[in-house]
């Protein structure tokens, strides 16, 4: 008999390429079902519907982004090592998880994902709640310019973020791998805290 825990990554995983290859609306249970090879009694013990499995998916998939990002502020802990390394982390997750970048990417217009807002927005609130904490220590320190945090994670990811979109959808042929030297120090260079200059 198959753990429970196991056979739940089964049928998650099997959700998510029924909806990256036939869209969430064109995915049915029968077809997550026969992807997994659970039987249908068991997907139903665990997922009540495919809007259930789709909520779990994202969370699992975003839990996962998560933790990745909080191990990162945890092994480089300075400004600037942190800084390159989160951008490292953001386009290093691609290249290993493409699959799950996509979902992350196109399902938040998704009804069964947008019905599960408030445990998104939970499970987010603890997580930046850390990636401030690292992030003022160093503000306060004087590494970082002072800004709005919000407009810190906006210059932090937005280039990264970008490309990324590009490659997941084909639209570009540039290799992420080469890319994460540039927009790594095109980050740290945007937030650097910079001597004022004096007037002449």
């Amino acid at each position: 008999m198959r753990n429970p825990s196991h056979r739940r990554e089964e049928v998650l995983k099997a959700a998510l390429a029924c909806f990256l290859e036939l869209g969430f609306e064109g995915t049915t249970m029968a077809a997550i079902r026969e992807r997994s090879g659970a039987s249908t009694g068991s997907i139903y013990h665990l997922f009540p519907s495919k809007d259930a499995i789709a909520a779990a998916l994202y969370l699992e998939v975003l839990g996962e982004y998560q933790a990745g990002v909080l191990k990162v502020l945890e092994e480089h802990a300075g400004a600037r090592e942190g800084t390159e390394a989160l951008v490292r982390h953001h386009v290093e997750w691609t290249l290993e998880r493409p699959d799950a970048t996509r979902f992350l990417l196109g399902a938040r217009g998704v009804a069964a994902v947008v019905a599960a807002e408030a445990s998104i927005t939970e499970r987010n609130k603890g997580f930046f709640r850390q990636v401030k904490d690292w992030w003022q220590g160093h503000v306060r320190a004087g590494a970082f310019e002072e800004m709005p945090f919000e407009l810190f994670l906006a210059i932090l990811r937005g280039p990264a973020q970008e490309l990324v979109r590009d490659w997941v959808a084909g639209r570009t042929k540039t290799d992420l791998r080469a890319a994460i030297p540039v927009l790594a120090r095109a980050a740290w260079h945007a937030v650097e805290k910079r001597p004022v200059r004096a007037r002449k």
